[in-house]
C-alpha cells in the first residue's frame, strides 16, 4: 500500500474547515477557468488558420509554378506544360493534382458601373471541389479545350466557353445574374480587345480580397489573347495531399525544375492573409503563457491553503517519524489531485462548449473582417494533450521546490495553535 498516496487521497477529499472548503472551490474554479480558456483558445486558433487557409488554398492551391521573370514584364513570357514538365512534376510525391492557369487583367461593364479585374482562366477538367462548396447560384461552368488551332498552333477565341464564374460581391455591384452578359475590356500589346461572356454561376468565398478581384473564365479564352499556344499558361497549380508539406516540395521543385521556372508555396503570393495568421498564432501563444502562470499562482495558493490547514496533521506524522520526504509527496499529491480534478473540470467544459459552436455556429462573426461568418473550431487533440501535459508537469515541479519548506518546520511549531 503507497501510504502517501491514501493519506493525500483522504485530505484531498476531505477538509476541516467549512472556510477551507470554499477558499480550495474557488482556487479550483479558478484554474478550471484558466484551463479552459487554454483549451477554447487552442480550438479556435487551429479552426480559424484550417479555415481562412483552406480558403485560399482552395481559391488557389498548395504550390505554385510560374516562369521565372527576373526584371521582366512582358506578357509573352509563359509556362509551357507540356508531357516532359507534367511527368516531372508527377514523380514528387504528395502531389494530389495539377492545373494550368492563366492570368489577365480587363476593365468590365455592368449595368452602371464599371470594374477593374483579372480574369483567372482554368483548364478542361478544372478542379471544381472548392468552389461547388462556394456556388451561391447557377451552374458551374463547363469547358471543354482550346477546340481546333490556327495554322499558326494559336488557340482561336470562337472556339473557347464564353461562360464565366463571378464573385456574389461582383454581381451586386454591377447588377448582374446567372444568364446575364457581361462585357470585358483587355489590353493586349496596346490594342483594346473586347469580349463578351455569360454568366454560369455566382460564388461567395468571403475572402474580399479574391471575391472583388477575381472572374473564373476559360483558359482558352486568356491564351486566345495572348496568342498562346494550348500548352502554354501563366502558372501551374499545385494540390498537395498534405499542405503542410507545401514549403518542403517548394524547396524540391525548384532545385529540381529548368531553370526557366520558379516554384514556391501559396504563402508567398498572399503574405499578408498568413503574416496576419501568423500575428494570431502569437497572440494565443502570450495568452497560453499568461494562463499558464495564472495556473501556477493557483497550484501554489492551493498547496500552502492546505499546508497551513493540516499544520497539526504534519506535527504528528512527523512526530511519528516520518520523514520530510513522506510528507512532501503527500502534499505534492494532495494538491495535484485537486488541480487535476480542476483541469478535467476545464477541459471537459471547453470541449463542450466548442462541439457545441462547431454544430450549431451560436457565435457569429462579421465576414467582411474576419472572413468567415461564424467561430470556427478545430479539435487539435495533440496540442490540447501537450498543453495539459505541461502544466501538469510545471506544476508538479513548481510544487516540489515549493513543499521543501516544510523541510524547516520543526513539530513542535506545527503543534503550536
Amino acid at each position: 500500500m503507497n501510504l502517501a498516496r491514501t493519506i493525500a487521497r483522504r485530505w484531498a477529499f476531505s477538509t476541516p474547515f467549512r472556510h477551507t472548503r470554499n477558499i480550495l472551490r474557488i482556487g479550483m474554479g479558478s484554474m478550471g477557468l484558466c484551463i479552459a480558456v487554454m483549451v477554447i483558445s487552442l480550438c479556435i486558433l487551429v479552426g480559424f488558420k484550417n479555415e481562412v487557409s483552406n480558403k485560399v488554398f482552395g481559391f488557389g492551391s498548395h504550390v505554385v509554378i510560374q516562369p521565372y521573370w527576373a526584371d521582366s514584364q512582358e506578357e509573352s513570357i509563359s509556362i509551357r506544360w507540356d508531357s516532359a514538365l507534367q511527368g516531372q512534376v508527377a514523380r514528387f510525391g504528395h502531389v494530389a493534382s495539377a492545373q494550368a492557369y492563366a492570368l489577365k487583367g480587363a476593365l468590365i461593364k455592368g449595368q452602371q458601373e464599371s470594374h477593374g479585374v483579372f480574369f483567372k482562366g482554368l483548364p478542361q477538367g478544372y478542379d471544381t471541389v472548392f468552389f461547388a462548396g462556394k456556388l451561391v447560384k447557377g451552374n458551374l461552368p463547363a469547358y471543354s479545350g482550346p477546340g481546333p488551332l490556327s495554322p499558326e498552333g494559336r488557340v482561336q477565341a470562337r472556339f473557347a466557353s464564353n461562360q464565366v464564374l463571378v464573385s456574389q460581391f461582383l454581381a451586386g455591384k454591377l447588377g448582374l445574374d446567372t444568364g446575364s452578359r457581361l462585357r470585358a475590356f483587355f489590353v493586349h500589346e496596346g490594342q483594346l480587345r473586347p469580349r463578351s461572356f455569360r454568366v454560369s454561376g455566382i460564388y461567395a468565398t468571403g475572402l474580399e480580397k479574391f471575391d472583388a478581384a477575381y472572374i473564373l473564365c476559360d483558359l482558352a479564352q486568356i491564351q486566345a489573347l495572348n496568342g498562346w499556344g494550348p500548352l502554354q499558361a501563366d502558372g501551374i497549380d499545385l494540390r498537395l495531399d498534405d499542405p503542410s508539406r507545401r514549403f518542403d516540395i517548394a524547396a524540391r521543385l525548384g532545385s529540381e525544375l529548368p531553370y526557366e521556372y520558379s516554384a514556391f508555396p501559396c504563402d508567398l503570393l498572399f503574405p499578408e492573409i498568413f503574416d496576419w495568421l501568423a500575428l494570431v498564432d502569437t497572440n494565443v501563444l502570450v495568452l497560453i503563457i499568461i494562463m499558464t502562470i495564472v495556473c501556477m499562482i493557483c497550484m501554489v495558493s492551493l498547496l500552502f491553503i492546505l499546508i497551513i490547514e493540516r499544520k497539526p496533521h504534519i506535527g504528528v506524522l512527523k512526530t511519528l517519524g516520518a520523514s520530510d520526504k513522506l510528507v512532501r509527496r503527500i502534499f505534492i499529491l494532495q494538491t495535484l489531485m485537486i488541480g487535476g480534478r480542476a483541469m478535467l473540470w476545464g477541459n471537459g467544459i471547453a470541449l463542450m462548449l466548442c462541439l457545441l459552436q462547431k454544430t450549431t455556429g451560436f457565435l457569429p462573426l462579421d465576414e467582411s473582417v474576419y472572413f468567415l461568418d461564424r467561430v470556427p473550431v478545430a479539435f487539435p487533440w495533440k496540442a490540447i494533450l501537450s498543453t495539459n501535459a505541461a502544466v501538469g508537469l510545471l506544476a508538479g515541479l513548481l510544487l516540489y521546490f515549493l513543499s521543501l519548506l516544510l523541510n524547516r518546520t520543526s513539530p513542535s511549531e506545527l503543534n503550536r495553535r
